[in-house]
């Protein structure tokens, strides 16, 4: 008997907030393989374990925040060109300067419409396979 495979892409999840990865879960299910893991409660080894597609990162949580996650990623290899969307509910421009610094994809504010997040996501996963494949050449 032959399973289907399911292509669409796999993203990870990580926030302090309950409510909002449950609200991210059911937004995104449609489209993307997700999975949410809440603030403190995950490991390195999950993320890597799940070997994302595109991690979607908050920036302030307890013990590890988004911006020292995302140090670690860009570390290893098999994540360097990994995509790391921050969705945060911060609007300081040190927080959008410290993105860029530690290898971040896009900033983006929680406030954003389901629409407009699905367009970056979208954006986002297609600007990566596009520089995969350059790579690849």
């Amino acid at each position: 008997m032959r399973t289907k495979v399911d292509a669409r892409p796999k993203i990870v999840i990580i926030d302090d907030e309950a409510d909002f990865l449950t609200a991210m879960r059911r937004s995104l299910q449609p489209l993307y393989r997700v999975t949410t893991l809440f603030g403190s409660e995950w490991s390195y080894a999950q993320i890597a374990a799940l070997a994302p597609d595109l991690v979607l990162l908050d920036v302030h949580m307890p013990e590890q925040g988004g911006f020292d996650l995302c140090r670690d990623l860009r570390a290893d290899p098999r994540f360097a060109a990994t995509p790391v969307v921050f969705l945060t509910a911060s609007n300081t421009t040190e927080d959008f300067n410290r993105h860029l610094q530690v290898g971040g994809a896009r900033f983006l504010s929680k406030v954003i419409d389901r629409r407009q997040l699905l367009a970056a996501l979208a954006e986002t996963l297609a600007a990566a396979r596009a520089a995969g494949a350059a790579a690849a050449v």
